[in-house]
């Protein structure tokens, strides 16, 4: 025979107590439970670990039958609801019928799951309830730390089945929420009222629907409230034993809460009348369309999203196009129905949308991980883009000008906001490098040239050429002593490998 586990040993080496709680109604679970077991395997199986272990060899000493009642084979199990967990480690709660109708309810309502989670919505008192009977135990027995609560308990009891059932993991609180809203009609909230009547000042008023001002007690009030408590306290308020159930509980509703499901990818845009981001000016619209509603809009109706929430690695503005490998952006897609879509099944929403609109295209669409979304935003200041910018000035363009441009290294610049935007950004002066300068003359055009440049992201580019008034110090128009202006901007480079795990080569 295998060791028995601590809180077997526990229960044996406090017969009074534990004889005292099974009198209650006390179901296996939370006799072990109370008694501080914590392994899950151990929870599932109690009834079975406890007919094995009913004679424990302690020293030269006979430890009596754990139930007290040798007809049962020192299996244990009543009839009525267990008054500790109001039968939420019973068989009525943890049976594989009882998962099955989870099962069931999340397939037939179209949700496929990367990652899942369950929340439960327990009666009235449930946390109090289960408290009489810890404080009991820690008074009579021994005191138990890092018990698990009853809610914590019934995870660790189904968490297997249902993983198997879905094939996939239960992670913390990621993924479909799977809520149980569970009822007892002998649960009524008694305890509670002890509550707000006692700490009045912990619990908010509201007005009921009868016009009466009434304490709403919510789980995180409560919570705070019974962390708060000393056990004297607690106890003298709520005195063991509680109340009997006699009625079972009842599952009354299951809720699936989608989770937010995150798609990864880089997008060129070929137009100069689409913005980046819907643009209003006192609500008027400004550009044709967005690059963002054109890709959120097949990302919603593909992963039947009830909403969705685009971001980008920067924003280039309206009149600038974007190109190469094109700019990092991600999508959230709220309360998605489906959690992922196969590679086949991604290319063709990607296919899609570039087929349906000729301004922008999208590559490397994938679904990501919520924690990845943190690298587009993270490191602004030091990611690089490359420029291409189409540049004249009144005079011909002389040989000694481009040379003046290619001999540059890398320029420290100053800028202020620029006028344009002032109106919706704070006047602030910043420090920006600009590098990698290549100009070019352009056949057939003696008043323009093509100028290339590295820049820190953050760069007002335009601003960077033309000076601003000269609140960009210095400018291309400061170093060559001519007023030179932008007339077409095109990005070429947002240097950042996304999506994560595409190698900095494929992007080249």
């Amino acid at each position: 025979m295998t060791d028995p586990p601590k809180a077997i040993l526990r229960l044996a080496s406090h017969k009074d107590t534990t004889k005292r709680l099974q009198s209650l109604g006390v179901c296996h679970r939370c006799l072990i439970r109370i008694a501080g077991e914590t392994n899950p395997t151990v929870l599932r199986n109690a009834s079975s670990i406890m007919a094995l272990h009913m004679t424990i060899l302690s020293g030269d000493k006979k430890v009596d039958n754990l139930d007290g009642d040798p007809g049962k084979n020192g299996v244990y199990d009543v009839a009525d609801v267990c008054p500790c967990c109001f039968g939420l480690l019973q068989e009525s709660f943890t049976s594989l019928a009882f998962l099955t109708r989870i099962q069931h309810h999340v397939q037939q309502n179209g949700y496929t799951l990367r990652t899942f989670w369950c929340s439960l919505t327990a009666p009235n008192g449930a946390d109090i309830r289960s408290r009489i009977f810890d404080e009991y135990w820690d008074e009579s027995a021994e005191k138990i730390s890092g018990r698990l609560a009853v809610k914590d308990a019934w995870k660790a009891v189904v968490t297997p089945v249902l993983t198997g059932f879905f094939g996939t993991r239960w992670v913390g609180h990621e993924g479909l929420e799977i809520n149980l809203a569970v009822e007892n009609a002998q649960m009524d909230g008694k305890e509670c009222e002890a509550l707000t009547a006692k700490y009045p000042q912990s619990f908010q008023e509201k007005r009921g629907p009868d016009g009466k001002m009434k304490r709403i007690v919510t789980r995180h009030s409560l919570e705070k409230v019974l962390a708060s408590m000393r056990s004297y306290d607690f106890n003298l308020l709520f005195p063991f034993p509680p109340r009997p159930l006699t009625v079972p509980s009842t599952l009354v509703q299951i809720t699936c809460i989608p989770c937010s499901v995150f798609v990864a990818g880089r997008y060129l845009k070929y137009s100069r009348t689409v913005s980046q981001t819907p643009w209003f000016i006192e609500e008027e619209r400004k550009g044709d369309a967005s690059v963002e509603e054109m890709i959120c809009a097949r990302l919603e109706a593909a992963f039947q999203a009830e909403s969705s929430r685009f971001m980008a690695s920067g924003r280039e503005d309206i009149d600038v196009l974007m190109l190469g490998e094109g700019r990092p952006f991600g999508v959230e897609l709220i309360g998605a129905k489906y959690a992922g879509l196969t590679e086949l099944e991604m290319a063709k929403v990607e296919v899609q949308i570039n087929e349906s609109h000729k301004d922008i295209e999208v590559k490397y669409l994938s679904v990501v991980e919520r924690s990845d979304m943190t690298i587009i935003k993270t490191g602004e200041e030091d990611k690089t883009k490359t420029y291409s910018a189409l540049c004249s000035m009144r005079e011909l363009v002389t040989p000694e000008d481009l040379r003046q441009i290619n001999e540059l290294t890398t320029l420290q610049i100053k800028q202020k906001t620029p006028v344009r935007v002032l109106h919706r950004r704070a006047n602030a002066e910043r420090l920006r490098r600009v590098f990698d300068f290549s100009a070019e003359p352009i056949a057939g055009k003696p008043h323009h040239f093509r100028l290339t440049m590295k820049t820190q992201a953050g760069t007002y580019v335009k601003e960077f050429i033309h000076s601003d008034f000269g609140r960009t110090a210095p400018s291309v128009s400061a170093l060559l002593r001519k007023e030179v202006e932008c007339e077409e901007l095109d990005v070429l480079a947002v240097d950042l490998v996304w999506p994560p795990g595409r190698s900095a080569f494929s992007l080249n």
